[in-house]
């Protein structure tokens, strides 16, 4: 039973106190109207439990924010929802991403992530096309999706809000590629849910590569925020970890003239392979602010984390991914890059969890410590 203003309803029970459910909770398709974003529709989400998010369509149906309880969780950059109709994949040397970059969740891929680089096109047999460039981070991010439905679904006395759309990765003579995406959140509920499945439609080996490239920004970032994950070992860095006092896991102030900082971490699983990573910042409200991501580590091995503390740019990103730091070269030699066939597919799965009271923070920082074997 949706559980509304701290109490339990049955769908009969609220029918008698409201004409339409919308007023408590739902899902609303908008478009942008004015500025860079304008054509870009929106779907609004409301579960009635104080959390609200945006779904970007015409972005790959990433998440464009997070709401909790009137508090935004996730980061915005100063690009705004810019129209993907303007993006320039293949401008900047592979940096034209960065143009359109911004909202809580991008989605990297889906067939390249990461750093601009090229490989050979020899395995899509066109003598006409020997070389194949990728942009940093892949196309999959800023290309519109169908969008197949959305609503809310009741089964007795319990209802889902819910999306599904199809993103499409295609080139003539290169990849073809299909990203199904379902998003869910219970009515009453504290949680997103983003299922993904990624199809290869072509007859020609094609790589696959993902990540979720999610942003998390004041006030949840600040300098009392620390990361709690259940971390093995941080085996690769950008930056040179000995010229700076700012580490991984304790957050600070917007920094003057910071330079990103990159780490990629080793994470322990719980018994069904998900990997619990927490942000939180305690002296936020009367009892703190915090957000829960679990995600599949048997899918996404790989755990990324960026630590961008600028002045006006500031975000801390948590990336679980596919394949781990390195070249392409390298995650083909390791064996990370996926090859798919025709009709061969992955699927992952992601929930966000907001949270803004003692009980909830202790059970999660308890769990995570469980998954370290503390």
């Amino acid at each position: 039973m949706p559980e509304i203003f701290g109490q339990q309803f049955t769908r009969l029970e609220l029918a008698r106190h409201v004409g339409d459910f919308d007023q408590l909770f739902g899902v609303t398709l908008l478009t942008h109207g004015d500025g860079s974003a304008r054509g870009v529709r929106v779907l609004q989400f409301r579960t009635g439990s104080g959390l609200a998010f945006e779904v970007n369509v015409d972005r790959c149906m990433d998440l464009a924010s997070l709401d909790y309880r009137g508090l935004p969780l996730g980061w915005r950059s100063p690009v705004g929802p810019r129209s993907p109709w303007l993006h320039e994949a293949d401008g900047e040397n592979g940096l034209g991403w960065l143009r359109s970059f911004s909202g809580i969740m991008n989605t990297c891929g889906l067939d390249h992530v990461m750093a601009p680089t090229e490989e050979s096109a020899e395995h899509y047999n066109y003598p006409h096309r020997s070389r194949v460039r990728h942009g940093i981070h892949g196309r999959a991010a800023y290309t519109p999706a169908r969008l197949k439905g959305y609503g809310v679904d009741w089964d007795g006395d319990d209802a889902v809000l819910w999306a599904e759309g199809e993103v499409r990765q295609v080139a003539m003579f290169g990849e073809n590629l299909l990203l199904e995406r379902r998003i869910e959140a219970k009515a009453g509920g504290s949680s997103v849910v983003i299922s993904d499945k990624v199809t290869s439609l072509g007859f020609y080996p094609t790589p696959h590569a993902l990540l979720y490239h999610v942003n998390f920004g004041w006030p949840l970032i600040a300098a009392d925020t620390s990361l709690v994950a259940p971390i093995e070992a941080t085996p690769f860095t950008v930056h040179d970890t000995a010229s700076t006092d700012i580490g991984p896991l304790e957050q600070a102030a917007p920094q003057k003239s910071f330079a990103e900082q990159v780490y990629q971490h080793d994470m322990a699983t719980e018994s069904d392979g998900i990997v619990p990573v927490a942000l939180i910042n305690p002296a936020m409200g009367p009892d703190g602010l915090g957000v829960l991501m679990e995600y599949d580590g048997t899918a996404m091995p790989a755990l990324t984390q960026w630590q961008n503390l600028q002045e006006g740019n500031y975000v801390v990103g948590i990336e679980p991914g596919t394949v781990n730091a390195g070249s392409r070269e390298d995650w083909k030699a390791r064996g990370e890059l996926a090859w798919l066939n025709h009709g061969d597919s992955r699927s992952y799965r992601l929930r966000l969890t907001p949270f803004a009271d003692a009980a909830k923070r202790s059970e999660v920082e308890s769990r995570i410590r469980r998954v370290r074997g503390e």
